[in-house]
């Protein structure tokens, strides 16, 4: 399986193949192989469905294909790592000399999990932690990097919202339709939470999307979450209410974010929920404010979306787990591969096997 969309990835994308090729090119990654010290990784991965044929898929990153999914289960599985669950890789984490680990994790609770992901983890019995955001199965919340797409699809020309009077966009093409999508999505990220449905609503009145609509067209409703839940080889964790970046909102908000969230669930599936992951949980987006806030309401683990390997030290901070992301874009098991060394992480951490601050 090798589908590389680099044409269509963002600039940041683009970037990070540059580098993956060029460890790749000097080997850098058989040394790490040899002096990592890894113990084990936690996969992200957001939509898991057949790849579609369109110009504009802006949000192709957030989703891979069924057999890529199961050909980078395969390929970590020959790498040495055996796939467990959330609770016992924090045992393992916490056990010197055990088997080095995998655990597969899959953000909001898309449809897809259910219907594409979960056979192929019954298949290769692979267990799963599905963090659930309870606004989108509330049909509450607009997943709005979607809104923001279909807006876009469907409009020659759209309006932002700003302070200082609408910023126009043309999008009566390709080139036009990215290079929007790109300056709103990053505008919307920088916003504090509370102004982000106001305006992904207005976004969606312009071009006649249903927000509401598209949450019940793409996540799971309660019903499907609850048969989720039941599957022996599903752990369902908390992932906030409303996507909100939690480090722009306000401590009290955030804390509400995250314990309403996890209550929700909790309520609905009659089970208790241990783990937590961070919306957009890039560095900026949670900290160590954050980090701290997990641990004060009690989660055994809180993933972000930082990438790395997890060693021995993360047992000293389990609400701050890094993560590889299994990425649209570039789904190819030679940059899979090279992930697996840690070697682009330490790299890019300068040498630091921890990314906490």
């Amino acid at each position: 399986m090798n589908l590389v969309q680099t044409d269509a990835a963002p600039t940041a994308y683009r970037l990070y193949d540059y580098a993956f090729r060029a460890i790749r090119s000097a080997k850098i990654d058989r040394v790490f192989n040899l002096i990592g010290g890894a113990r084990g990784v936690i996969f992200a991965v957001h939509r898991v469905r057949p790849f579609r044929e369109a110009s504009f898929q802006p949000n192709l990153g957030l989703e891979i294909t069924p057999d890529f999914l199961e050909a980078a289960i395969l390929h970590t599985q020959s790498r040495g790592f055996y796939f467990v669950s959330m609770d016992e890789a924090l045992r393992r984490l916490g056990t010197k000399n055990s088997e080095n680990f995998a655990v597969m994790t899959l953000d909001d609770g898309y449809y897809d999990t259910a219907e594409y992901a979960l056979p192929i983890f019954e298949k290769h019995t692979i267990p799963a932690t599905v963090f659930i955001t309870s606004g989108f199965a509330d049909r509450l919340t607009p997943l709005w990097w979607l809104t923001l797409e279909e807006a876009i699809k469907q409009s020659p020309s759209i309006s932002l919202p700003d302070s200082d009077g609408p910023i126009g966009f043309a999008t009566d093409n390709v080139a036009k339709k990215r290079e929007a999508f790109r300056h709103i999505h990053d505008r919307i990220l920088q916003l504090p939470a509370d102004q982000v449905k106001p305006l992904v609503s207005e976004l969606a009145r312009q071009a006649d999307v249903d927000v509401k609509r598209l949450s019940e067209e793409t996540c799971l409703d309660w019903n499907g979450i609850v048969d989720l839940s039941r599957h022996p080889l599903v752990t369902i964790g908390a992932h906030t209410v409303n996507h909100p970046v939690l480090a722009h909102c306000h401590a009290a908000e955030a804390m509400v974010e995250m314990a309403r969230s996890r209550a929700t669930i909790e309520d609905r599936i009659d089970k208790p929920v241990r783990h937590f992951s961070y919306p957009n949980g890039a560095q900026g987006h949670a900290g160590p404010r954050e980090f701290s806030m997990a641990k004060a309401l009690g989660f055994a683990s809180a993933t972000t979306t930082r990438p790395g390997l997890l060693y021995q030290a993360h047992e000293q901070w389990p609400t701050a787990l890094p993560r590889v992301s299994l990425n649209g874009f570039f789904q190819s098991i030679e940059r899979l591969d090279t992930m697996l060394s840690g070697a682009p992480f330490l790299i890019r951490n300068f040498g630091s096997r921890l990314n906490i601050s």
